[in-house]
């Protein structure tokens, strides 16, 4: 059986107890992230599944029985430094540099996913591969769609959650259903 990685991302940070709980409830298969000053958390996880798909929703279905965290978004887990921005694309250091504060290329370079407590900036490569790719040109492995569909279905359903009005909400939950 195959196993996966990625990421999916929480609504919030966890508290301390809730992170031993999304160890059990993980079977063990995840490592939490978490940044209380930014309120920032996450799960990676290295799941053993016959599809990606099914690794994917039985990792939601893990998390969520943490109660209080609600997954909000999928992704590789695959943060990368300048540096190693630098060595997948065959560029130096100095040119990703350029690249990142918009001196060279169209602008619009990622925001980071993280920076450290040290002030280490992180981006994910998902995000920095694909605007490689359209901005850019350069042809370079992105995300499964699998990862994809889930994250945008993630985030409808967060902001279907999110709206305040019950009609509304009503009417639109049933676009999340597949025909």
């Amino acid at each position: 059986m195959p196993t996966f990685d990625f990421m999916l991302r929480l609504n919030r940070a966890p508290a301390e107890d809730e992170i031993e709980a999304l160890y059990e409830a993980t079977h063990g298969d995840a490592d939490v992230e978490w940044n209380p000053d930014t309120d920032f958390g996450a799960v990676t996880l290295n799941r053993d599944a016959d599809t990606l798909t099914e690794a994917i929703v039985s990792a939601i279905q893990d998390v969520e029985r943490v109660p209080g965290l609600r997954v909000v978004g999928a992704a590789q887990d695959d943060p990368v430094t300048m540096l190693d921005i630098a060595r997948r694309t065959g560029r130096t250091r100095t040119s990703v540099r350029m690249l990142v504060n918009g001196q060279r290329g169209p602008g619009g370079f990622p925001a980071p996913s993280l920076v450290t407590t040290g002030g280490e900036k992180l981006w994910d490569w998902v995000d920095v591969a694909t605007w490689l790719r359209d901005r850019m040109g350069l042809a370079l492995e992105v995300t499964p769609h699998e990862l994809i569909t889930a994250d945008r279905l993630l985030a409808a359903r967060a902001e279907l959650e999110a709206e305040p009005d019950e009609q509304t909400r009503a009417a639109l939950s049933g676009l999340l259903h597949a025909s």
